[in-house]
C-alpha cells in the first residue's frame, strides 16, 4: 500500500467522522455533506475551520431535560412535555403572589 493510498484512506475516515459529527451537532444534511466534502478535498483547510465553527456553536449548549413519563428530551422550561403532553413543571401556589 502506497503512502498516497494511506493518505486518501485517512482523509476519507476523517471526512466521514466530520459528517456524522456535524449531523450530531445539528447541521442539516446538505451542510454536513458540504463539510464532509470540504474536509476530504482540502483537509488542511476545512478540518481546522470545521473544528473552530464547532467550538463556537457549542459555547451555548442547549440544556435538554428528560420527561419522567416518556423519557424523551426537551429543551427550555415548558409546563407540559412537547412529546407526550404530561405536566412536567409543578406549580407551587406559594410562589405566586397576587
Amino acid at each position: 500500500m502506497s503512502t498516497q493510498q494511506i493518505a486518501i484512506m485517512i482523509a476519507a475516515g476523517v471526512a466521514i467522522w466530520v459528517y456524522f459529527d456535524a449531523q450530531k451537532n445539528g447541521y442539516s444534511t446538505p451542510a454536513s455533506i458540504g463539510w464532509m466534502l470540504g474536509v476530504f478535498l482540502l483537509l488542511i483547510v476545512f478540518l481546522p475551520l470545521y473544528l473552530i465553527m464547532r467550538a463556537k456553536r457549542s459555547k451555548s449548549p442547549e440544556k435538554l431535560t428528560p420527561c419522567e413519563y416518556c423519557r424523551k428530551h426537551y429543551s427550555g422550561n415548558p409546563n407540559y412535555c412537547p412529546h407526550c403532553g404530561h405536566l412536567v413543571r409543578k406549580y407551587n401556589a406559594e410562589s405566586y403572589e397576587g
